[in-house]
């Protein structure tokens, strides 16, 4: 089972909404499935049996309870547990940046307790959610504790407007252009991006950039793949290959008819 549910109104900036996934099966993990970056940070409240965890170079690990999971800029591999009941609260490119006192930054390419991450309620809020009988509790519980974080950022409207640039040219726009657009010089654009969002607008772009291309794949079934890499900014061939292995593991080749 599977179910998708929007945040309240005053969360829906920050939050794209909470995605709940339950398996009931006898297996103790499933088959590890290949995870890549999506331009979102996220939390996720195992109130079911927890996830194996596989990091790229690194070795498996059971996750927490209640665990934060940064940006990520490269791929890693998670074995859903058989007992599995899971809400994944997704944030907005520069959502999880609105609900804490730490550069977004910090968190790249973590996956962390979020007890471990902060002490202040964190306890608190895991017995609240362990002790819920339902996700509809569970839900109101997170977003009363979402409301209670939020922050307000005088650069939230920039970095929003940056995000959707980037959006709307799917990831083919220079960092240059994207500070013009939000009158800040480079320097000082990319260090408040990279505070928000939790990483470069290069890389989040890159992010952008392949998902654009894995959607025109699935959409037109047989594009070549060398005319999808041009209309897509790639250099070259090598380019897109070198590009898509980094953040998917695989080839494109391998990547579309494993698909």
């Amino acid at each position: 089972m599977a179910e998708f549910i929007q945040p309240s109104d005053i969360l829906k900036d920050f939050i794209k909404g909470y995605y709940i996934v339950e398996i009931n099966s006898s297996t103790p993990f499933l088959p590890c499935e290949r995870v890549f970056p999506t331009g979102n940070a996220c939390m996720v409240f195992h109130y079911g049996s927890p996830s194996l965890f596989i990091k790229k170079n690194s070795g498996a690990y059971i996750e927490p309870n209640l665990v934060i999971c940064g940006q990520q800029n490269s791929y890693y591999d998670l074995s859903l547990a058989g007992n599995t009941g899971m809400i994944l609260i997704i944030f907005t490119p520069y959502g999880l940046q609105a609900f804490f006192h730490f550069p977004a930054k910090e968190l790249s390419n973590e996956n962390l307790a979020f007890k471990d991450l902060t002490k202040k309620g964190a306890n608190e809020l895991e017995d609240k959610l362990l002790s819920s009988e339902n996700n509809k509790q569970r839900i109101e519980i997170l977003e009363s504790f979402f409301i209670q974080k939020l922050i307000f950022s005088k650069d939230f409207e920039r970095i929003e407007y940056a995000v959707k640039l980037i959006e709307q040219y799917k990831g083919q726009i220079k960092t240059r252009q994207l500070a013009g657009e939000i009158c800040l010089g480079i320097k000082q654009f990319e260090r408040i991006f990279s505070a928000h969002v939790g990483m470069t607008p290069k890389k989040f772009s890159g992010i952008v950039r392949l998902h654009h291309v894995i959607k025109t794949k699935n959409k037109y079934k047989n594009p070549d793949l060398n005319q999808l890499a041009i209309d897509n900014g790639y250099y070259d061939q090598s380019h897109f290959i070198h590009d898509f292995k980094k953040l998917t593991g695989q080839t494109p080749g391998d990547f579309f008819n494993k698909k």
